[in-house]
């Protein structure tokens, strides 16, 4: 039996994370939470000391944003997989996903059916390397709300 897949939740929303971490147990023994982080500082430091095969994060948090994190880790780590997550739809932050070199962005309003689908997709692709190959955009759909400040 293969090893389980070693995931990092970094969202600055505790009860978003508590939410993820169910939606994997409940539907997968196969993957395993393996750290948590509610900001970006944070989740750069677990990432570079955990490893991880893949990185869950958003969009928007404090002290480094999911773009940034993105970068970061795709240069250091490049094996590790990054989902960016967001609430927001607009066809921009998928662009800057794409650009950042995230595997995959997931829409946060349809994550229960997403997310799965997503870990596997990215996981499937080998080797790892983002670059702008982010799959379908998981039930999302542009908005004209303005981006944050």
């Amino acid at each position: 039996m293969p090893a389980p897949l070693t995931l990092v939740i970094a969202d600055d929303d505790i009860d978003y994370r508590l939410i993820i971490r169910y939606l994997l147990q409940a539907v997968s023994d196969s993957m395993t939470v393996v750290g948590e982080a509610g900001d970006g500082e944070d989740a750069l430091a677990l990432v570079r000391r955990l490893r991880p095969d893949v990185l869950l994060t958003d969009l928007v948090m404090p002290r480094r944003d999911g773009i940034e994190i993105t970068r970061i880790v795709k240069r250091e780590l490049p094996l590790t997989k990054i989902i960016l997550m967001s609430s927001y739809t607009e066809d921009a932050y998928r662009l800057m996903a794409s650009d950042s070199g995230a595997d995959a962005f997931i829409n946060k309003q349809v994550i229960n059916s997403s997310l799965l689908p997503a870990i596997r997709d990215v996981m499937a692709r080998r080797p790892a390397g983002g670059g702008g190959c982010l799959p379908p955009n998981g039930g999302a759909s542009s908005s004209s709300a303005s981006p944050p400040p």
